[in-house]
């Protein structure tokens, strides 16, 4: 009797080691995935915003508002994924800036508007250089469509961090510079209860482009045009669950103006614009579940499945010993 409940004991304990395992590195790599069916939609407040505006040629303040669409597309990601033999998600995001309760259509075009196309790493967030990527912040004046850059390569952290983030430096998209730059961890917070990473990413004034105005719009002694230098920085601040790598909440400190042989002639936008309440609150109940059953499946099922399997491998050999010791007694 004593015998075959230790192998009972033994065959049990490897079979719960084994589903520890199986926990770690299977299970989790099927469950740590972004999905190909997103659709979300994130509001940011930037009150007290100074603009340029085009139609009265001067410095302004105003509230804005960008509000960001967030669509997957789950076609081009199976397509993609069996291409490249990786599991790949390709979303679409495309981002308005106006002020609040601006009514934005084809005959009043918003103050701002983006529309990127991202392939990206389902399992690490980092954008893959295929599938149609593109970026577009402009439309052409005579067609009204808009200019897509199909050339300049995504890459870097673009919708999200790895699952199971780390302190540590990413290197993270940025629309501005059309590249990506250092992310680094700052410190450890909490938002709603929820343990989060705050990231920063600062970049420092950088000549993005030209701009060809009339010269009397920004008061310079020429006649015609002009050619300006357009001057970007920004700040942005993201909080990042770890466990699923979403961004909980961010913000950005952008500042650009419009330069003319080295003398700032204007502010083109100075704003801290940054998630609203709602919009974190929504990610919070969406995400935090979804936190806690993939840290179940990382840490607690391994760590306590292998602690158990462990205990009852060693309970059963103890009975086996002692019953190969008792059967030694009688023989003699």
């Amino acid at each position: 009797m004593g015998r075959k409940m230790g192998l009972v004991l033994v065959g049990l304990g490897a079979f719960v080691i084994a589903l520890a395992l199986l926990s770690r590195f299977y299970a989790y790599d099927r469950v740590a995935l972004a999905p190909t069916d997103e659709e979300a939609m994130s509001v940011s407040e930037g009150p007290d915003a100074t603009i340029f505006d085009i139609a009265s040629q001067e410095e302004i303040t105003v509230d804005l508002v960008a509000t960001r669409n967030v669509v997957g597309d789950p076609d081009a990601s199976e397509e993609a994924s069996e291409q490249l033999d990786r599991e790949v998600a390709i979303w679409e995001t495309l981002v308005y800036t106006d002020e609040p309760g601006a009514v934005i259509n084809e005959e009043n075009p918003p103050r701002s508007a983006t529309h990127d196309r991202v392939a990206f790493d389902r399992h690490t967030g980092e954008a893959i250089d295929c599938c149609g990527n593109y970026t577009a912040t402009t439309a052409d004046l005579d067609s009204n469509e808009e200019v897509r850059d199909e050339e300049t390569p995504i890459v870097g952290q673009y919708y999200k961090l790895p699952f199971n983030a780390q302190k540590d430096t990413y290197q993270f998209w940025d629309g501005g510079l059309k590249d990506a730059t250092d992310l680094e961890y700052k410190a450890t917070e909490s938002i709603e209860d929820v343990t989060v990473y705050r990231y920063e990413q600062v970049i420092e004034p950088t000549d993005v482009g030209d701009i060809d105005a009339p010269a009397s719009i920004f008061g310079i002694d020429e006649e015609g045009d002009v050619t300006l230098d357009r001057i970007y920085s920004n700040t942005r601040t993201l909080w990042v669950e770890p466990e699923t790598g979403v961004i909980f909440k961010g913000q950005e400190e952008q500042y650009v103006v419009a330069e003319y042989e080295g003398e700032q002639v204007a502010t083109l936008t100075e704003v801290t614009i940054a998630y609203d309440d709602e919009t974190v609150g929504d990610r919070v109940d969406e995400y935090a579940p979804l936190s806690t059953q993939l840290k179940i499946v990382r840490v607690w099922v391994p760590l306590l499945g292998g602690l158990l399997g462990a205990l009852l491998v060693i309970i059963g050999l103890i009975v086996l010993g002692r019953g190969t010791g008792g059967r030694g007694r009688r023989t003699a």
